[in-house]
């Protein structure tokens, strides 16, 4: 009997992990996940605010608030609480608060997967988010800074080009990337209770299609993308005491071969947008691209 005691006992002593709240605001759907320190791996998994000791019913839409662990409470802050520290992503679709250094007994018997949404524009948002962690690198691709506008729609500009048409070999084996670009400057609180980052601290960026050919042969190959993309920078987000706040922005692509491959701007940004950083703020014009989009186009 020996052994099975040791076993139980070592079950509960608490583990050093990192815990994912979720939320899709169309339906008010929430997750919780608590995941391996340092890596993607699941632990458990529970569609709600509630999970084990865990409890994240005290954060808003947007993830900003606190969480419990048993009776101890904690703020969804970058700032660091007991070796504890979190950083949220948020738009007009989801928002999503991850925590690290939380210490807490993993749950027994709890499922490590759940299918707790139903929208897929917040199911495609949650992918495209979920590569925050992937290094800034620089892309190989056509890429102009625009001259500062008065005015920019929500979504950004579409630009008219002209365009060249062929026939792909097949399909084209379309595919949907991501290419992420910090618009802001990082905007810390410091002590102050809240703060903002908004378009007095961010830039307007023309991205343009990625390519291994030249620009004059552009083509769209039939699918509903364009030449480039103009982000626009009249959004804001908000952070709370001791964040670093920072404005993103995703272009979302589609990737065809006809045979080399073409990464082009979707026509209106469909599946792309800005997003909220608070925490993980990187330098302003940094960017990376996420090519682990589903097959298929815009």
């Amino acid at each position: 009997m020996r052994p099975t005691i040791l076993a139980l006992a070592a079950s509960a002593v608490a583990t050093d992990v990192t815990v994912v709240w979720r939320h899709e605001k169309t339906t008010g759907s929430t997750s919780l996940s608590i995941h391996s320190a340092g890596s993607d791996n699941i632990l458990a998994e529970r569609c709600g605010n509630a999970l084990g000791s865990l409890d994240f019913s005290g954060v808003d839409q947007h993830g900003a608030g606190n969480f419990t662990v048993g009776g101890e409470t904690f703020d969804v802050s970058s700032k660091l609480q007991d070796g504890v520290s979190c950083n949220r992503k948020y738009n007009g679709v989801i928002a999503v608060a991850e925590c690290s250094g939380v210490k807490l007994e993993v749950p027994e018997g709890e499922s490590q997967s759940a299918d707790c949404f139903t929208d897929e524009d917040a199911k495609a948002s949650f992918l495209a988010l979920k590569a925050r962690n992937v290094n800034a690198v620089a892309p190989t691709r056509v890429e102009r800074r625009s001259t500062p506008s008065s005015t920019f729609k929500l979504r950004g500009r579409q630009q008219c080009h002209d365009e060249k048409s062929t026939v792909v070999n097949g399909d084209g084996d379309p595919h949907q990337n991501y290419f992420h670009k910090q618009l802001s400057e990082v905007i810390n609180c410091g002590a102050a209770p809240s703060c903002s980052a908004g378009y007095e601290v961010s830039k307007s960026y023309t991205i343009g299609f990625s390519s291994g050919i030249s620009v004059d042969s552009w083509i769209s190959a039939g699918f509903e993308v364009q030449k480039s993309w103009t982000t626009g920078n009249e959004y804001t987000c908000y952070g709370a005491s001791g964040d670093d706040v920072c404005i993103w922005y995703n272009t979302a692509h589609t990737a065809y071969s006809d045979p080399f491959v073409i990464k082009s701007p979707n026509k209106s940004n469909r599946g792309g947008g800005m997003y909220c950083v608070i925490g993980t703020c990187r330098a302003q014009g940094d960017e990376y691209w996420d090519n682990t989009g589903r097959a298929g186009g815009p």
